[in-house]
């Protein structure tokens, strides 16, 4: 593997995963710009910028500064659409549609949920595209400042403008956010899976640090949550730093900040204390970001490596781990898994079998642990604070 290309320093920091759609790389900025790059040479193809930041310093609480977008775009491939969120001043959500070829705005319409203070809403998780809509997740920000709950928008969209707003509320007594950055997982009905955070509540149950069901309609379907989740609101020790998987056989995985794992029923999440397995997939560690997976096998971003997981029926058990520092989330390509040891500042390629490292180049420091590579085109390319490096054979 070798450097293919650096692109040139562009407008703010990048903490969304960048998208590789056909011969293109796209990427936002905490400085509200989508950029278009050539995915051959990483030349700006177009540069959109779709408003103004918000300063970190006029927010009751959080750690990105300026907030811009944050949260991972989703393009409509068929349609030659963006869809991103920024926050814009004085203060506000934004839902921006862009032309893919040419970064033209199309439209855009404000996406805070009705009674929500954006001030203390964050929107980290990237956005989802089904059935005709954009779906948009929030959660707190940095140090659970304010009055904030778990809430997912969505928006109609097509190709020439974008349609009705509506909105669903975690029903928390507080908090219990949707905030880690791989956002939903949808089944094939349209379904979206979602792990919220740590809730306010510490005598009734209220869907906090639980897996919830979301119909298309935006509707509470389904939920779990452990037997502690009084526990894990008292510790910070969120179910809901990463994401749910969606596997093959109707099953869910969901590890939490704790790193103990769960395997739910996907037709049957099982309310509290129903899951099918519970067993520690992080030895000594937490978990944190995206989980990655390649059929039934899942490769889990702790704290201190990468924890191979394979599921089979009602089970699963823990494999192979790779010790690196601080890993973010991970991806699979074929026959290797990739992530950022974000703690060194490098890309690490494991052999997807065995978990040895097979590369491992120096990228720098990056903004977040949570920072993901992606992959296409022959390329694996990550964000690196201000700039996006690429790799190939």
């Amino acid at each position: 593997m070798r450097t293919r290309w650096v692109s040139p320093s562009v407008d703010g920091d990048i903490y969304a995963q960048p998208l590789v759609v056909g011969g293109r790389v796209v990427i936002a900025t905490e400085n509200d710009s989508v950029y278009s790059l050539d995915a051959s040479d990483g030349h700006v193809v177009w540069r959109t910028h779709v408003g103004e930041p918000v300063p970190g310093s006029s927010l009751p609480c959080g750690n990105v500064d300026p907030v811009g977008i944050t949260g991972t775009p989703v393009v409509d491939v068929d349609a030659r659409r963006i869809y991103a969120v920024g926050m814009v001043r004085p203060g506000r959500h934004v839902l921006f549609e862009l032309d893919l070829a040419t970064g033209h705005l199309v439209d855009s319409v404000p996406v805070d949920a009705a009674g929500a203070d954006p001030r203390v809403h964050n929107q980290r998780a990237a956005l989802t595209l089904t059935n005709g809509k954009v779906f948009v997740p929030f959660g707190g920000r940095y140090g659970d400042c304010g009055d904030y709950h778990g809430r997912v928008v969505s928006v109609s969209v097509s190709a020439s403008a974008l349609g009705p707003v509506a909105s669903y509320t975690l029903p928390t007594q507080g908090q219990g956010g949707f905030w880690v950055p791989p956002g939903a997982a949808v089944a094939a009905d349209g379904s979206l899976y979602l792990a919220s955070g740590n809730s306010s509540s510490t005598t009734s149950y209220d869907y906090g640090n639980s897996v919830v069901r979301l119909g298309a309609d935006l509707r509470l379907r389904d939920a779990f949550a452990p037997t502690n989740w009084e526990t894990l609101n008292e510790e910070d020790a969120d179910l809901g730093a990463t994401g749910p998987v969606l596997l093959p056989a109707s099953r869910v995985f969901q590890v939490g900040k704790n790193g103990v794992g769960y395997l739910l029923d996907a037709e049957h999440l099982g309310g509290i204390g129903g899951q099918l397995q519970v067993g520690r997939v992080c030895a000594g560690g937490e978990a944190f970001g995206g989980v990655a997976h390649d059929g039934d096998t899942l490769f889990v971003p702790c704290s201190n490596g990468v924890v191979e997981v394979s599921v089979s029926g009602d089970t699963f058990t823990v494999g192979w781990t790779a010790r690196l520092s601080k890993p973010g989330p991970t991806i699979v390509t074929d026959g290797a898994v990739w992530t950022v040891a974000t703690r060194d500042g490098h890309l690490v390629e494991l052999d997807r079998a065995s978990g040895a490292t097979i590369a491992s180049p120096s990228i720098g420091a990056v903004p977040s642990q949570f920072t993901s590579p992606a992959a296409g085109y022959g390329l694996v390319v990550v964000g690196t604070g201000r700039t996006v490096s690429a790799f190939g054979a």
